[in-house]
Order: structure tokens, then sequence, then C-alpha cells
């Protein structure tokens, strides 16, 4: 017995490594499931909506280098060379089928962060998705997204909603709105992180804030200025105000400030 024990203790090492092997086979999903608030950006608003129904005809783009390392709106790290692509209304993850109309090439993306906020692009897919979709050279496509299903994904997953309607015009009542010049607007505490000269760096900024922050994401030009802000807000909490801007200067903000244009919000305006 004596001899025969070191050989069992072998061979049960042996198993426990199996198993952790086999449970390493079927690593857990990262993220959470997410659909989200109407939100701004641009000012263009954008209202998140599980459409099972969903298929367009469209511009799609690429983003890579930039992004690379990053958290997507629901908590994943982007990688360029990964299947992904950024949705600006779809739930997230979902798996969508996108066609390359000019090729026929086709692809299943894992939809897992939000964008494109440039003209009337209707997905931004991985650098790696284009080069499979073979338009990497060439910066854009036209394109055929399908909604497959959602992905798998921590949390509760949303249920599909009424089929959606026209996307344009004002937000829901409930959806607060930048102050700007006109006094008939919201006004109250917002913070500033920014003002561009450049169009696109205030709208790829907006797009980032919007990734991490839990206020809403505007931008913002006066007639007499012509620089873009970048600007989160109305936040009617002023703890959450401070706790806010000290985030925007942990992540690298470190310009951000607090604007107050006039009087406390009210949580509706």
């Amino acid at each position: 017995m004596s001899q025969a024990a070191p050989g069992l203790r072998r061979l049960g090492l042996l198993a426990a490594l199996v198993l952790a092997l086999a449970g390493c086979g079927s690593p857990q999903p990262e993220g959470a499931y997410k659909l989200g608030q109407p939100y701004q950006i641009a000012g263009r608003w954008y209202y998140p909506d599980f459409d099972p129904g969903y298929d367009r005809v469209g511009v799609a783009s690429w983003y890579g280098a930039s992004f690379h390392g990053r958290a997507t709106a629901n908590g994943e790290v982007f990688d360029r060379d990964e299947l992904t692509a950024a949705h600006p209304t779809l739930p997230l993850p979902s798996l969508v089928r996108v066609t390359n109309l000019a090729n026929r090439r086709q692809v299943e993306l894992r939809v897992n962060d939000r964008g494109p906020f440039v003209g009337d692009r209707v997905i931004d897919v991985s650098q790696g998705a284009a080069r499979a979709l073979g338009f990497e050279r060439q910066g854009l496509a036209r394109v055929r997204v399908e909604f497959v299903d959602l992905a798998a994904a921590k949390g509760v997953p949303p249920q599909p909603g009424a089929r959606p309607v026209a996307r344009e015009g004002p937000p829901p009542p409930a959806a607060p709105v930048l102050a700007a010049a006109s006094p008939t607007q919201c006004v109250g505490r917002f913070i500033q992180v920014g003002a561009f000269a450049e169009p696109e760096r205030a709208m790829e900024t907006a797009a980032r804030l919007y990734r991490v922050a839990a206020a809403p994401v505007s931008t913002q030009r006066l007639t007499s200025d012509p620089l873009v802000r970048v600007r989160l807000g109305p936040i009617a909490d002023p703890r959450s105000v401070e706790t806010t801007l000290a985030m925007l200067k942990r992540s690298g903000y470190a310009g951000a400030f607090i604007v107050d244009t006039g009087a406390p919000v009210a949580p509706r305006c």
C-alpha cells in the first residue's frame, strides 16, 4: 500500500488538471448586457432599441489603433483584430451578419460598442473585420447589416421592444437637453471636457466619453465661437458632478471643469 499511494495521488492530480483544462475551454463571457438611454452626439439624437428584425443597408467604416485596448460601451476590451463592431442603437452585445455589397463577402460580428457618429454611417467595424470584409484599404464600404441574435454576456438580457420608428427629432421628455445660447433651454451644472477647432476631434472625444460616462454627452457650437465644446450634463446631484469630474481627471481629461449655466437642474427640463 505504501508503494501504491504515490501513484494514486498522481492519478488524482492528473484528473484534477484535466478538469481544470476542460473548464478553461469554456471561458465566461466578458462585458454585460446594455441597451442604454437616448443620447446625443454632435447635435444628433440616438435611441437605443432592441429590434430583432433589424436589417439595414448603408455605409460602414472601421476603427483600430486609436481605440485598441480601450473599454467598449458594455465593459469589454476592444481588440482591433477581433471580429467586433460598434452600432449606435442595437442592444449590446449583439450578433450581426454584415455583407460587403461590392464583393459579397460576409462575416458575423459581435456588436459590443457604440458608434459610428459620422454622417449616416450604419456600422463601425473593427480593423480585423474590415480586413475580412475586404475594405480595409478603402476605409469605407456599402454593406448590409442584419441582426442575428443577442450574444452571450453577463446580467439580464434586454427584451425585444416595438419595431423602431423614425430616429430623427427631439428626444423623449425625460431625456435632458444640453444647455445652449437660448434661455428657454435647460440650465444647470455641466462638465466641459474640451473645446476643439476640428469637429472631428470633438466627435471622437464625445464618442469615447459616451463609452465611460454615466451622464449625457453632447457637443455645442455657439454662433459667435468657432470652437466645438464637448460637455457632460446636465447633472442634478452636486455630489455626482464632483465625482464625475474626478473620474474624468483620472481618465486623462485633466482640463475638464464644471460649468454652471445659471440655475440648479430639475429632474426634467
